[in-house]
C-alpha cells in the first residue's frame, strides 16, 4: 500500500517551525552584540513568539473546528514561510521583537493544528507514536538551527539565518495544496469549549505540558550560554537538542511497542526530570554539571507525545483540547526564559532556575500519579 503523504505534512512543517524558533538560541553572544541587549532581553526573543503561541490558540481551535486541518495548515504554513524570511531584515531590537511575535502567530497555529491533524489520522498508541515523532521533529529542526545557523551567518550574513528553515516547509505546503478538502482531516465532533477546557484529563495534560515545554524551552534557550559559563567549547548545545529529539521519538515508540499507557509514561518521565533538575541545582561536580542537562532534556522529552495524545483522546473536540494544552503550556514557556535570564544575571548561576523547573516536573508527576490512583 502506498504511503499517504498527507500524514507527513505536520512533521515537515513542525521541523521548519523548530528551526525558526531556536535559530536565535545558537548565537547568544553575536545576537546580544548585534542588537545591543542583555540576557534578559535575549530571553524575550524567545518569549515573544511563545506569547503569540498562546494568543493564537483560541482562533486556532475555532478554525480547525470549522475546516479541515489540512486547509488550516496550508494557510498557517504560507504565513510562516513569508514571515520567517522577514525576521533578519532589521537590527533594531524592538522591531526584531515585534517580528518574532508576529511570526509566533503562524508558528503557534501550525503547532497545535499539526497535532490535531495527526489525531484525526491516527489514534491509540499509534497516535502517541506519531505525536512523539511530531515532537521529535520539532526539536530536530531546532537542532539543525543550532548546528548550521552560526556557519550560515558567518559565510552568508544575517539574511541566511532563518531562510533555510523556512524553505523546509515548502514540500509540506505543496502536499496540502492538493488535499485541502480531504474528508479524513475534517472535524470529528462538536463539544462546548467550556466543557473541553475544564475536562479533568485536559487539565492534567495542560499541567504536564507546563513542565514538559517549559523545561524544554528554557534549556534550549540557555544551553549555549550555560556551557559557555562552564568553559565547554564543544558543540554540546546541538547534542542536547538531539537528546530532546531522541527522547520524543523513544517515548512514542515505547508507548506503541509495549502498549504503555500515556499516564504511566508521563508520571515516570516527569518524576525522573524532577530529580535531575534538583541534582543540577545542588551539585558542584564538574562532570555532573555537563552530563545532567542531557539527562533532564531526555526525561522531559519522553512524555511529549503521550501528553498530546492524552489531550486529543479526552473528548471529541480534539482541536480545542490540544489548543488548550498548547496555550497553557506556553504561558509558562513565555515566562521562564526571561525569569531564567534574570536569575542568572542576579545570582551568577542557573541553580535557582533549575529548582523552578524541578518543582514543575514534580507537580506534573504527582498530578498524573494521583489520577492513575483515583482512576480519573
Amino acid at each position: 500500500m502506498p504511503r499517504d503523504p498527507l500524514r507527513y505534512v505536520p512533521h515537515v512543517l513542525v521541523a521548519s517551525v523548530g528551526y525558526v524558533v531556536f535559530a536565535y538560541a545558537a548565537l547568544p553572544d553575536l545576537l546580544t552584540a548585534r542588537l545591543g541587549i542583555g540576557l534578559s532581553e535575549f530571553g524575550l526573543l524567545m518569549s515573544a513568539p511563545l506569547a503569540a503561541f498562546v494568543v493564537v490558540q483560541r482562533p486556532a481551535s475555532r478554525w480547525v473546528g470549522e475546516h479541515t486541518s489540512t486547509r488550516v495548515l496550508f494557510a498557517g504554513g504560507v504565513a510562516h514561510v513569508a514571515l520567517a524570511f522577514t525576521l533578519d531584515l532589521s537590527t533594531s531590537f524592538p522591531v526584531v521583537l515585534a517580528l518574532r511575535g508576529l511570526w509566533g502567530f503562524a508558528g503557534g497555529l501550525l503547532l497545535s493544528v499539526g497535532a490535531t491533524h495527526i489525531s484525526r489520522l491516527a489514534d491509540g498508541t499509534s497516535g502517541t507514536r506519531q505525536q512523539g515523532v511530531y515532537g521529535g521533529l520539532l526539536t530536530f529542526g531546532g537542532m539543525l538551527g543550532f548546528l548550521f545557523a552560526p556557519t550560515l551567518v558567518e559565510r552568508f550574513g544575517w539574511l541566511a539565518l532563518h531562510a533555510p528553515g523556512a524553505v523546509v516547509a515548502i514540500p509540506g505546503l505543496a502536499v496540502c495544496a492538493h488535499s485541502l478538502s480531504d474528508a479524513r482531516t475534517a472535524p470529528t465532533g462538536t463539544v462546548a469549549a467550556g466543557g473541553v477546557v475544564l475536562h479533568p484529563v485536559v487539565l492534567l495534560a495542560a499541567t504536564c505540558y507546563v513542565a514538559v515545554i517549559g523545561s524544554y524551552v528554557t534549556l534550549s534557550t540557555f544551553v549555549t550560554a550555560y556551557f559557555d559559563d562552564l568553559g565547554v567549547l564543544a558543540s554540546l548545545n546541538a547534542i542536547v537538542l538531539g537528546a530532546a529529539t531522541t527522547g520524543r521519538f523513544v517515548g512514542g515508540e515505547t508507548a506503541w511497542r509495549f502498549a504503555l499507557s500515556d499516564r504511566r509514561l508521563v508520571a515516570t518521565s516527569t518524576g525522573a526530570a524532577a530529580v535531575g533538575f534538583g541534582a543540577l541545582a545542588v551539585t558542584g561536580n564538574a562532570t555532573a554539571l555537563v552530563v545532567l542537562p542531557f539527562v533532564v532534556m531526555l526525561a522531559v522529552s519522553i512524555p511529549f507525545g503521550a501528553v498530546y495524545n492524552l489531550a486529543a483522546e479526552a473528548t471529541d473536540a480534539e482541536g480545542t483540547a490540544l489548543a488548550t494544552v498548547v496555550a497553557v503550556g506556553n504561558v509558562a514557556a513565555v515566562a521562564l526564559p526571561p525569569i531564567t535570564g534574570t536569575i542568572r544575571e542576579a545570582t551568577g548561576s542557573y541553580a535557582g532556575a533549575f529548582l523552578v523547573l524541578g518543582t514543575l516536573n514534580a507537580v506534573a508527576a504527582a498530578a498524573t500519579y494521583y489520577t492513575m490512583v483515583r482512576q480519573i
